[in-house]
């Protein structure tokens, strides 16, 4: 049987990210629905998600031998007269950028997908970097897994084809049955780096106004993610100290087992000021984990669609207390509904198939 053309895709490296594993897990999709699938990385030490790949996705490595990372673009050009793919697909912003470079100086045809993970409140607005954007338009597709952004991306970028593509939920966390014990102790889980963006201090504060605000114990929250120290870090640190509540907000580092995690959560809390589209706020709903959210990006729309958990202000931190003392009051057969919801609206969106659907499509059109 004669090997298919094959797909090229693109990005860092296989570190612990979101758009790491969302590769990962269309290169598998790819492979198992029959494509020939190369992916390229530039950053060969970051391994977190490799042992996941299927062995029978070719890997290219390439060395980033300085900032600009002509390196790279020469390895791509390489590969790109050697293997005439058919396609090709990057993930993330400088990913993109180079494999965009590398099409100019390629004679042949190749449609070009570039798909975007990142904020765009968190985008660099120097020259340079707005130039760099710029060459996204050698792009026949362009992606986004938020819903808003894909809006604001449209405005962007006029005459492409513009497509909102979710994230895909790998199988394990929609394997966990929904945990109606998770209500007994109520434990709030939020699942991010403790990078000041992901706002651990609006947490703290909240916990501290519940402290004054309320007569019901103080609820548990568990953060887990890499812990990453900063002034700031340090600062909320000392303010948990100051109030007695370093029982309260416990950060215990990064988790190789998340949707477990999950599974004995009562509620996910996501707290960050920018996000594009959430793995964390995906993951909980196909646990069937209930969430409250911050005022950001597509949460409002999910809250609205699912039904699944609570909207709070990011900037008013007594929303959040206000929130926690109502959710501590739900009964059982309220949280149930929460959890069917979640449930629901995860496997109708984040599921896989789905999602692979939509980047066959793109890739073999």
């Amino acid at each position: 049987m004669k090997k298919k053309i094959p797909i090229l895709l693109v990005i860092d490296h296989f570190g612990s990210g979101g758009a790491q594993r969302q590769i990962v897990n269309i290169a598998n999709g790819l492979v198992e629905a029959g494509e020939n699938v190369h992916i390229l990385i530039y950053y060969p030490e970051f391994t977190h998600h490799r042992a996941n790949l299927n062995n029978r996705v070719v890997v290219h490595e390439a060395v980033k031998s300085n900032k600009l990372g002509f390196s790279v673009v020469f390895k791509l050009l390489g590969l790109l007269y050697k293997y005439n793919y058919k396609s090709a697909l990057a993930f993330l912003n400088t990913p993109a950028f180079y494999l965009e470079l590398a099409s100019l100086f390629y004679v042949k045809k190749i449609t070009l997908t570039y798909s975007e993970r990142t904020s765009l409140e968190l985008m660099p607005t120097g020259l340079l970097s707005k130039i760099r954007y710029k060459f996204h338009g050698v792009c026949k597709n362009i992606t986004s897994n938020s819903i808003v952004q894909s809006e604001k991306l449209k405005l962007v970028h006029v005459n492409k084809n513009v497509v909102y593509i979710p994230n895909a939920m790998p199988e394990p966390f929609f394997d966990i049955e929904i945990n109606p014990k998770a209500i007994e102790e109520r434990i709030f889980t939020v699942v991010a780096h403790t990078t000041p963006f992901k706002n651990f201090r609006y947490i703290a504060e909240a916990l501290i106004l519940y402290k004054t605000n309320f007569l019901s114990p103080v609820p548990k929250i568990y953060w887990y993610g890499r812990i990453i120290k900063s002034d700031e870090f340090k600062e909320v640190e000392n303010l948990l100290q100051q109030h007695d509540l370093t029982e309260n907000l416990v950060f215990r580092g990064p988790s190789e087992d998340i949707p477990h995690v999950l599974e004995s959560s009562f509620m996910l809390i996501h707290p960050s000021k920018f996000e594009s589209s959430s793995n964390s706020v995906a993951e909980a709903l196909a646990t069937g984990t209930p969430t409250i959210l911050g005022n950001i990006s597509d949460h409002e729309i999910i809250l609205k669609d699912s039904s699944a958990g609570f909207l709070v202000d990011l900037e008013k931190p007594i929303e959040l207390s206000r929130c926690l003392e109502a959710a501590t009051k739900i009964d059982s057969i309220e949280y149930q509904q929460l959890c069917e919801n979640a449930k629901y609206y995860a496997t109708e969106n984040f599921k896989s198939e789905s999602v692979l659907k939509k980047y066959i499509k793109l890739l073999n059109d």
